[in-house]
């Protein structure tokens, strides 16, 4: 029997040597040449049918982790010569003296064209793996190819150039009170917008505020990402913590309408939770890591927190106790033993100038929070004075910062007020106690106030604008204290005494000319077309209103009672039922004008829905504020010439 030929193309691998049949039956097949069917099949009469070559796959090598780290060497060092080999950027300045992204010098059409070649080569390096696929971002678009950078918007309306100025007057002229968030003093905004866009826009944002307008569309488009971006995404990150402390800082409410603040705060100190950024490591432990430790012991490395981190978390702790202490209207983030520890690494460490400013402001806050949270005290008001008043002269002590930083200053007498109030507070809600064993720490609660509002006075109505809201939180709570002692009704509590230490309405002229001040102001060189302190000028003066129809009206009117007294002892006319009818009825029409600003304009009478009605002095904590910050549109009444800046204006001195 003759074997098959051999192949004509020399490739025996692909030659199909047994038929379907005696394939299946694994037996021997031979074919002569020329004949239809094999041997086997022709002698048992079957069917002859001859396979079809199959090519098999070759089997894939998996590489090793040395050689896909050897591929990526190169194709960085490939990136790298491409990216050096381009030509270098120029910088120039605006026209407020403050460094523009880079421009490119290409000037030529053949320039252009090579600089394109080169930066399509690169982007297609970056963009696609080995396998021609492209990298998207979050939302499942490709990534669209870099702009030039100063064209690149950062926020509505607002493109990088513009955010370069933005982010000078911040670093300029507010960056100082918030030392919670530290802006590299080389960062400009190309670098930030690459490396911390959120917290780019937050500058940006809270810098815009000559123009109102803009800066209330800028909000809101901050809330959706900042809410996109954590609630949507998932994302977690420093950048979106210190978006949300430097927007929060200057989140005046009432320059910004919407209710987001405790929403942006909770928000924080989710994320600071879910980093792990609250506690120290060894305690961020997940159940596999605890699992691993109990069968392997502790790991020798652990992840040493970072400063920025630290700063982060005590920000958070400091905000939620501003807002906790001056407003009530949330609850601090409790202070821990790992935040003490965090302050005493910032100390230490003394990265920048302004972790001393840092460690100093915590430390005296969270005396305040421990002040604030006195609640039903078992031992007598005096006890807790005495206490809090040695924590207070230890922070004294001990300050690393100079003496004459306003913002600690003005935080040293809040703490004061706290402290001096809480006597007012035991005398309000215990009737029984007597006036004569709280008179002293009273009288030193007014100086403490008078203390404050003599450094508030210090402070340009320019720079309005410029302070962070907890500037405004201190001023806010020691205007209701104030506004307390002047509404005290207590027996044998003496106004007239307190009116000759400090004049409740004379503070509420000077605050109220001070703020319509701001309005006029020029602060940086630029016009402001923000009119938010007007309204808060407004609503101060309708408050004296408001107080002068209470007591000075009641004062009168229990003056002309005890004269026409006097006359009826002296006239003896107490016989005559007649005259006691006319007396009466003049009673009770002097009652009836009692709690009235202005008879003869009837449009200046306390509209019953507000606030301001006449208990309003009585729960001034819970209400007053809250509408005093976000019914800033409603049209107050105005009387006589006060109401319109009549008695002069004041000028307050520069500050350095």
């Amino acid at each position: 029997m003759e074997a098959p030929p051999p192949p004509q193309d020399g490739n025996a691998k692909n030659i199909v040597r047994s038929c379907i049949t005696c394939a299946k039956a694994k037996a021997k097949c031979v074919k002569s040449a020329g004949a239809e069917k094999c041997e086997r099949c022709a002698r048992l009469n079957k069917e002859c049918t001859s396979k079809e070559p199959v090519l098999r796959r070759k089997k894939i090598v998996k590489t090793t982790r040395a050689a896909q780290l050897e591929k990526l060497e190169s194709k960085i060092e490939h990136l790298v010569n491409t990216l050096s080999s381009g030509p270098q950027p120029s910088y120039r300045t605006n026209e407020y003296g403050q460094p523009s992204p880079p421009i490119s010098q290409v000037s030529s059409a053949q320039d252009k064209a090579v600089v394109g070649t080169r930066t399509e080569e690169v982007l297609h390096s970056l963009c696609h793996d080995n396998n021609g696929t492209v990298h998207t971002d979050s939302s499942g678009q490709p990534t669209p190819a870099l702009a030039p950078p100063s064209d690149i918007p950062v926020a509505s309306a607002i493109t990088l150039s513009e955010a370069e100025v933005l982010l000078d007057r911040y670093c300029r002229l507010m960056s100082s009170g918030m030392p919670f968030v530290v802006v590299s003093p080389g960062a400009t905004a190309q670098t930030l917008f690459e490396t911390k866009p959120v917290l780019l826009r937050a500058i940006c944002t809270v810098a815009k505020f000559h123009d109102l307008p803009q800066q209330q569309a800028l909000v809101k488009e901050l809330v959706k990402e900042v809410a996109g971006r954590v609630l949507g995404e998932s994302e977690k990150s420093i950048d979106i913590i210190q978006a949300i402390l430097v927007f929060v800082a200057w989140y005046h409410p009432h320059v910004f309408w919407s209710h987001q603040v405790t929403n942006l705060l909770h928000l924080a100190i989710a994320m600071c939770i879910d980093m792990g950024i609250d506690r120290s490591p060894g305690q961020n432990q997940d159940f596999k890591a605890a699992t691993t430790k109990a069968v392997h012991g502790p790991c020798l490395a652990q992840r040493i927190p970072t400063l920025e981190e630290r700063r982060s978390l005590l920000g958070v702790f400091y905000m939620t106790s501003m807002l906790s202490s001056s407003f009530k209207k949330i609850d601090a983030m409790p202070f821990t033993r790992y935040m003490d520890d965090c302050l005493n690494s910032l100390e230490q460490a003394r990265e920048h100038d302004s972790d001393l400013f840092l460690v100093q402001m915590t430390r005296i806050q969270h005396v305040i929070e421990a002040i604030h949270t006195v609640d039903s005290p078992t031992a007598p008001a005096r006890v807790y004075i005495k206490a809090f008043q040695a924590d207070i002269e230890r922070l004294k002590r001990s300050d690393p910062c100079k003496g004459d930083n306003v913002f600690l200053v003005m935080q040293y007498v809040t703490a004061e007020i706290l402290m001096w109030e809480l006597s007012l507070i035991d005398l309000q809600e215990n009737r029984t106690s007597s006036l004569s064993t709280h008179l002293e720490d009273l009288y030193r609660c007014v100086a403490a106030i008078q203390s404050f509002l003599d450094v508030w006075y210090t402070i340009p109505s320019s720079a309005y604008y410029l302070l962070p809201f907890s500037v405004f939180g201190q001023f806010a709570h020691a205007f209701i204290v104030l506004t307390k002692l002047a509404s005290l009704e207590v027996e044998g509590w003496d106004l007239k005494a307190l009116n000759e230490q400090l004049n409740f309405l004379s503070v509420i002229h000077e605050s109220a000319s001070a703020f319509e001040e701001a309005t006029r102001s020029t602060p940086d060189g630029i016009a402001v077309n923000n009119d938010s302190f007007g309204k808060w000028s407004s609503r101060i003066r309708w408050m004296r209103q408001v107080y002068e129809s209470k007591f000075t009206a009641e004062g009168n009117v229990n003056a002309a009672l005890r004269e026409e007294a006097e006359r009826a002892r002296e006239w003896d006319v107490s016989g005559s039922e007649a005259v006691q009818q006319q007396q009466l009825q003049s009673q009770s029409q002097q009652q009836s004008q009692l709690h009235t600003p202005s008879s003869e304009n009837p449009s200046s009478m306390m509209n019953p829905t507000d606030v301001l009605n006449a208990d309003f002095f009585n729960y001034l904590d819970e209400n007053f504020w809250q509408s005093f910050a976000t019914d800033f549109d409603l049209s107050y009444p105005t009387v006589g010439p006060l109401a319109h800046g009549a008695e002069g204006q004041r000028w307050w001195p520069k500050v350095g």
